[in-house]
């Protein structure tokens, strides 16, 4: 009886933690900064935003989309769009998924969705790009 009653307490313990971790569903937006833009002749780097969009849900977000957010690549700063049709989420609201540009290689996208209705993460280029954009969002 013991025994039940310790596995039953620690079931209702890891329901809880994982229910309170869940971020609120529909439509989120929010913006992105790139603190790391230089163009030429520039000493200090420049700030630059853009736009992230996506759909959250139970235990995943869909239709990630990054827009209108410059990233050095090569050279010279470019407009480079992220887009993930899906990021699993763990029981924590935590996800992480990979966008390959065909043009100048993989981004590395992390994300937090809180229990409070905010989300919150960073996309790092792993090709020839170099930098790395962090954003926020809240329901739209």
């Amino acid at each position: 009886m013991t025994t039940r009653t310790l596995a039953l307490a620690a079931v209702s313990t890891l329901a809880l933690s994982a229910s309170a971790s869940a971020a609120e569903t529909g439509p989120y937006s929010g913006a992105s900064v790139n603190k790391e833009i230089f163009l030429y002749g520039d000493i200090e780097p420049r700030t630059d935003k853009g736009k992230v969009t996506f759909t959250a849900k139970s235990n995943a977000v869909t239709k990630f989309k990054l827009k209108g957010q410059q990233i050095m690549c090569g050279a010279g700063p470019f407009d480079v769009p992220v887009a993930v049709a899906k990021i699993n989420l763990n029981s924590a609201g935590k996800g992480t998924a990979t966008y390959t540009n065909p043009n100048v290689g993989a981004f590395k996208i992390k994300i937090k969705m809180s229990d409070s209705g905010k989300a919150s993460g960073t996309i790092t280029p792993t090709g020839l790009c170099r930098g790395q954009v962090t954003f926020s969002a809240k329901p739209a």
